[in-house]
């Protein structure tokens, strides 16, 4: 049985959640060995990043990575989830040109402060929110920063009254509020339609697999032909190197100094997180502590 190590992009198709999609992984490649880096709501379809093997110890560090978004915004009403597969709660509001959309866009780019929908998995008091939704208990939800670096629109119907935009944000950004407060920022209402994940990071959805097409190629021990290296799309962390001397210290998660590290300390900076290889090959991850006398590196994830 092959084991795999490294990242699979997989097109989730809509009605999957994005658990389904990490199942049907785990019995198609045979190991339990499988998470996501960022869930995708059951109507959203596009890139899901899994890591396999011992690339589930680099999810947080994927996970960092920004995501670009095609969606729908729908005016006119807003929903309980903030999507349209949710019960209407609100609707009227004015009408809205194509001009005034492009304009208001402005108001949503940058560092923003978002309020995430209730039906989301979000902990607030140790419970996830979509609890409280469900219950029908109220609770209040904290604004929270999120940084969109792109949004563009790619077109605009007056006659629907819906648009669709490219979105380019960080983790945490909730896209469906971006389409409620849109919808509230133009004296209407809002929320979102259909959602497709074009990019995590380096993942792209012109190298993203349906399930099936995965299933094919393990059935012909074809399957490293869509895996990619621990290494790929970590290229924003800079790399320090065990020297002889360094690698036993390293494999065994002791800290590197200047003396037994190949690269200079003197360009990091403090807390900066570092790739740690030995012999070329990554072996997992590194925080960097300044010092005048002693600063080392100290593994924080071994492979």
């Amino acid at each position: 049985m092959t084991e795999y190590n490294g990242y699979l992009n997989v097109y989730k198709e809509k009605g999957m959640t994005s658990h389904d999609v990490v199942f049907k992984a785990r019995k198609i490649l045979k190991t339990k060995k499988i998470g996501h880096t960022g869930t995708l709501d059951p109507d959203a379809e596009g890139v899901l990043v899994l890591c396999i093997g011992k690339a589930t110890k680099m999810v947080e560090y994927i996970i960092e990575h920004e995501k670009t978004y095609e969606a729908q915004v729908i005016l006119g009403f807003e929903t309980d989830t903030a999507d349209i597969s949710g019960k209407v709660i609100k609707d009227g509001g004015s009408k809205v040109t194509d001009d005034a959309f492009r304009k208001v866009l402005n108001q949503f780019t940058g560092n923003i402060m978002q309020k995430p929908p209730i039906y989301s998995a979000i902990r607030i008091n140790g419970k996830k929110l979509y609890h409280y939704a469900r219950n029908g208990e109220t609770v209040e939800i904290p604004f929270r920063p999120v940084y969109v670096s792109k949004l563009t629109l790619l077109d605009f119907s007056e006659e629907k009254q819906s648009a669709k935009v490219m979105i380019t944000c960080s983790k945490g950004t909730y896209v469906r509020s971006l389409c409620r407060d849109i919808g509230m920022a133009l004296g209407s209402y809002g929320c979102m339609g259909s959602l497709l994940r074009h990019k995590v990071g380096d993942f792209t959805i012109d190298t993203a697999h349906k399930l099936s097409e995965i299933e094919e190629k393990e059935a012909g021990n074809q399957l490293n032909d869509f895996i990619f290296s621990m290494e790929y799309s970590l290229d924003r962390y800079r790399r320090v190197t065990a020297n002889e001397q360094g690698k036993k210290f390293l494999i065994n998660g002791n800290k590197l100094y200047q003396w037994n590290a190949v690269e200079s300390f003197d360009t990091y900076l403090p807390s900066e997180i570092l790739r740690l290889y030995v012999d070329n090959e990554l072996v997992g991850m590194g925080s960097f502590y300044p010092s005048e006398e002693d600063a080392y590196v100290k593994p924080v994830k071994l492979l």
